[in-house]
């Protein structure tokens, strides 16, 4: 069965932007080389955590390890960003052709974000066996926790992919967002469990990182994964992540909405 036009054309445009990464092929062998360090060196503050602790945690240190192993290779997925690309074709006012194209300029948006996390994915393959041989990476404890992973981080995904046309969008009223974009990677990262799961955290800080949706896009997959989580809580992680999709679809489209405004009166 042929797909419709609109999704070809959004599938063409997430392969282009893939094949752009691999042209720039330094780069992208840099970032990944960056996420290995990311996740040893993490790896190696906790297992020297765990031997000066006092007392024993309450998290096996196997299991810590296997969680903050997932969630760097998330967070290596999640490393590139449209928001740039989006800054940039608005300062320098090509995004006037996006608006042109038959396909919205969110699709269009969207599939160069997909574009992004392709590449990672591609990248990211050759290093499972050897986080394998390290001994910190393993499967998922049943075949059930395999499939509603494989959900959860498709959701994951999908809510990175609503922040970052957020932030992107906001390049109409702003036009320079490096420092914006900067601050928005470090946050998101920390309090989406990147570096320790949110269950951890002190109660404060866990409690206003429960409020927010960079949770749906590690800490909650990572979990279903690592079996952190069983039973009817796998159903309402991913419940939960769906919610955060659909409240910032309409929050990205009622932006866009705005800033579609914005263009036609700097136009008139």
């Amino acid at each position: 069965m042929t797909p419709p036009p609109v999704l070809r054309a959004v599938g063409a445009v997430a392969a282009a932007r893939t094949r752009v990464v691999f042209t720039h092929r330094a780069n992208a062998l840099c970032v990944a080389a960056a996420a290995l360090v990311q996740i040893a060196l993490v790896n190696a503050v906790w297992r020297a955590a765990y031997a000066s602790a006092p007392t024993p945690p309450s998290r096996p240190l196997d299991s810590l390890l296997l969680y903050v192993t997932i969630a760097g290779l998330h967070a290596w997925l999640t490393s590139e960003s449209v928001v740039m690309y989006m800054q940039v074709r608005v300062a320098q006012g090509t995004f006037v052709f996006d608006l042109l194209r038959p396909v919205g300029y969110l699709p269009q948006m969207a599939a160069q974000q997909a574009g992004f996390m392709g590449a990672a994915l591609v990248l990211l393959l050759p290093a499972l066996p050897l986080a394998f041989l390290l001994g910190t990476l393993r499967p998922p404890p049943d075949a059930a926790a395999a499939v509603l992973y494989g959900a959860s981080l498709l959701l994951g995904l999908t809510v990175h992919t609503l922040l970052a046309l957020l932030i992107g969008l906001s390049g109409f009223w702003t036009i320079q967002m490096d420092s914006a974009n900067l601050l928005y990677r470090v946050i998101s990262q920390f309090l989406a469990g990147s570096f320790a799961p949110l269950s951890m955290f002190p109660d404060a800080l866990r409690t206003v990182a429960g409020l927010l949706p960079f949770q749906a896009i590690t800490y909650l997959p990572v979990e279903v994964y690592t079996g952190g989580v069983t039973g009817p809580a796998r159903t309402r992680a991913l419940g939960l992540q769906l919610l955060w999709v659909l409240l910032l679809s309409a929050v990205v489209l009622l932006v866009w909405r705005r800033a579609a405004r914005k263009v036609v009166v700097q136009g008139g």
